[in-house]
């Protein structure tokens, strides 16, 4: 559905991911994928990503919601109309987004669109409530098997260097999880890093502690390189 892509595009107005493609310098409206993260992604979710798709970051689940209804109804359009009726009477009510949208054109049938969200941590933990409200949101775009959206394969991936632990997928739609009993996870490697904890002279964590103790926090050695070596 290449009004649907048209759609997400045109709504796309997060700056961070902006700055990002002028620093970088890559093309506004088809960024390359690493090949490394396209074999890692393609494996998870059984289908090939190509190499050039749309991007975005911070993306709010209510433009996901808008650009599929304005697909939907071509007749709206991003013509010259200064105004169509609101379809949704909780739109912009609140900032829910995925870190990461990925959208392209099935091989097979150009007229089916995979949508791949992406919601990331690199040196926090997982928030149940945070994550129930998403799937809650996206249950009523997608419904409970993922098939509410004529051609829109939708797809919800946690990305973290450690396994997700603790994660209630009790109340997520079935399409979200793996079997019906977690999430699915793709693994990435983060540099290691140092967090300063307050803590009182002895080490001993103290949120009223005079002291800084600086632990380790992120990836070392662990990583995918027999997934490089394949993507090569």
């Amino acid at each position: 559905m290449k009004q649907l892509i048209f759609n997400l595009q045109a709504l796309d107005r997060k700056e961070r991911f902006a700055v990002l493609r002028d620093v970088l310098g890559f093309d506004q409206n088809t960024p390359c994928l690493d090949d490394c993260f396209r074999y890692r992604l393609s494996s998870l979710i059984d289908t090939t990503v190509p190499k050039k798709c749309f991007c975005a970051m911070d993306y709010h689940l209510d433009w996901i919601r808008l650009a599929l209804h304005l697909a939907e109804r071509p007749e709206l359009g991003f013509g010259n109309e200064k105004c169509i009726k609101n379809p949704f009477c909780d739109y912009n009510k609140n900032q829910r987004d995925v870190d990461l949208l990925v959208a392209f054109p099935a091989d097979c049938d150009s007229q089916v669109t995979h949508l791949v969200m992406i919601e990331a941590k690199a040196y926090s933990s997982w928030e149940n409530d945070q994550l129930k409200a998403k799937a809650e949101t996206l249950k009523c775009i997608f419904g409970k098997d993922g098939k509410r959206r004529n051609k829109v394969l939708p797809y919800f991936v946690l990305m973290s260097d450690k396994e997700p632990e603790r994660v209630n997928v009790d109340c997520w739609p079935e399409w979200m999880t793996e079997n019906k009993k977690k999430p699915i996870w793709l693994k990435y490697k983060l540099p290691r890093r140092k967090q300063a904890v307050r803590c009182d002279p002895q080490g001993k964590n103290s949120a009223n502690g005079g002291h800084l103790r600086l632990d380790d926090v992120g990836s070392c050695q662990e990583q995918t390189d027999e997934l490089v070596k394949q993507a090569s």
